[in-house]
């Protein structure tokens, strides 16, 4: 039984940059595998879609636009928006290209958390791999295969966090997470105040603030700030205070209003029932980890000299974790992506601990092996539901695939004007105004003009236009007939319509 398992143990010794290739293959996998057939959400991702599209469009790389109007909704600094459009320019106008670089950066996240714990054994570091894959919710909602600023967003929290714990060995470092912090910024405006609120404790409470000599502190400040104030001097020169008043109205003091901006508001629980002990994914066994790693790490007689982390990194991890958490589930305001930098610190922890236990000399090889094939078997069920749910699960829905199948920006059709009267699955409702999703693959799939008032204003119109209609609609608009249909799947038709001077 000894032989058998320390060999098992010692593979990840002897094979870890296979393991690790592995694991970088299998998160790519998951980032990447159907990442263009899901359906296109609405708001932040619609939103980031079209500002980054009409960028691209007009050359003004510095203001996000709405329909070309600066966006004073989305009020979010550039540098995501621009992502998103590096994404069309590489992949195209589609929805790999709207999400390419939030896949991207979520497996950069994974591979540099890998690499960062090997400090602490190679066994931790393919725990916290393994981990990351198994991350539920960032893969359905928000982030891994989402268009939007919060990939790019947690790889840089990420990279700030590893840098912040790097100090004490080179005070260098601190321009990492000074950089981070400024990119972080440019990338979800105020949240990145998570990062400096973590970084000041812990200099703080580390000691390491005393050390830092007062020119690399303003060398830190420099890192931190002048990206900020380059950016901000450019966009004030565009509309003034404008885009800045809104930025504090509505994701300052908005998001902290009683009660929650658009109706977000919900109890300070609800982070610690919905995410991290939950059950029925990885996190609540991963906090049960944790916590059972935190016992024996600060009750005295069950503690070793050897067992990791150190003290600085602990504050450090802790500090990552719990900041976050206690600061959004105070906010009013809840969304479930608002925490999801805290879930990388819990994937760590639960890795060192478990590692530890793993490789316990003191420990019945018999017990230790039974709980390592357990966590084995639990990992591998938590990444396939992740596969299964949310890469093989993948769906559009029927209308935003209508829409796909008959334009193609290379067609006659390219550049039409559209009305839509019709059935939206998106909103499980009738319709007549397109919605932000529609809209942008409307932009994406045929540069098309999306105009408002469906079969109405379509018949009241004297120019070319086309119509989406609901089939069961024809019936209330017999004068429909008198046009010609395109297409028609049963549940969509495609009407034209070609003015008098044609």
């Amino acid at each position: 039984m000894r032989r058998f398992y320390e060999g098992l143990i010692g593979l990840t010794e002897k094979f870890y940059w296979i393991f690790f290739a592995l694991l970088c293959a299998l998160c790519a996998f998951l980032c990447f595998r159907c990442l263009g057939v899901g359906v296109i959400d609405s708001w932040d991702e619609a939103r980031h879609g079209v500002s980054a599209y009409e960028m691209l469009q007009n050359g003004n790389f510095l203001v996000n636009t709405w329909c070309g109007e600066a966006d004073y909704w989305n009020v979010k600094p550039p540098l995501s928006f621009l992502t998103v459009a590096a994404g069309f320019v590489l992949f195209g106008y589609n929805a790999v290209g709207l999400r390419f670089f939030s896949a991207l950066f979520y497996l950069i996240t994974t591979a540099v958390s890998g690499l960062f714990t090997r400090r602490y054994g190679k066994l931790t570091s393919l725990l916290t791999m393994i981990f990351l894959c198994a991350n539920y919710f960032p893969f359905k909602a928000h982030l891994v295969r989402s268009g939007d600023a919060d990939s790019l967003y947690l790889l840089l929290f990420t990279l700030a966090m590893l840098a912040m714990l790097k100090i004490r060995e080179n005070q260098r470092w601190i321009y990492v997470c000074g950089l981070c912090f400024s990119l972080a910024f440019l990338s979800k405006s105020f949240h990145a105040l998570m990062i400096a609120a973590i970084g000041g404790l812990f200099l703080l409470l580390s000691g390491e603030l005393k050390r830092i000599p007062w020119k690399r502190m303003l060398l830190f400040l420099a890192c931190a700030l002048l990206p900020i104030l380059v950016w901000a001097t450019l966009r004030f020169r565009y509309d003034g205070f404008a885009f800045f008043r809104q930025m504090v109205e509505t994701d300052l003091l908005g998001r902290t209003a009683s009660g929650g901006i658009e109706g977000h508001g919900a109890s300070f629980t609800y982070y610690l029932t919905s995410i991290f002990w939950n059950f029925d994914h990885i996190y609540g066994f991963l906090s049960v980890i944790v916590l059972i790693g935190l016992f024996c790490l600060w009750v005295r007689f069950l503690r070793k000299k050897d067992t990791p982390p150190a003290g600085q990194d602990l504050i450090g991890l802790l500090l990552w974790l719990f900041v976050p958490l206690c600061s959004f589930s105070l906010v009013s305001t809840k969304l479930m992506w608002y925490v999801y930098p805290c879930i990388v610190p819990l994937c760590i922890l639960a890795a060192i601990f478990l590692a530890h236990f793993f490789t316990s000399a003191k420990a019945p090889y018999g017990l230790l092996l039974a709980a390592a094939l357990l966590s084995g078997a639990g990992s591998i069920c938590f990444v396939w539901e992740n596969y299964t749910d949310n890469v093989r699960g993948a769906r559009s829905n029927d209308l935003q695939t209508f829409v796909i199948e008959q334009f193609d920006r290379d067609s006659a059709l390219a550049g039409s004007t559209v009305y839509l009267d019709a059935y939206d699955p998106f909103l499980y409702a009738n319709t007549t105004e397109w919605e932000q999703n529609m809209r942008l693959l409307a932009l994406l799939e045929g540069d098309l003009d999306c105009a408002d008032d469906g079969a109405e204003a379509f018949l009241a119109s004297e120019d070319d236009a086309l119509l989406i209609l609901s089939v069961p609609f024809l019936a209330d608009y017999p004068e429909l007939e008198n046009y010609e249909v395109l297409a028609d799947n049963g549940q969509y038709l495609l009407i034209q319509k070609i003015s008098l001077q044609h």
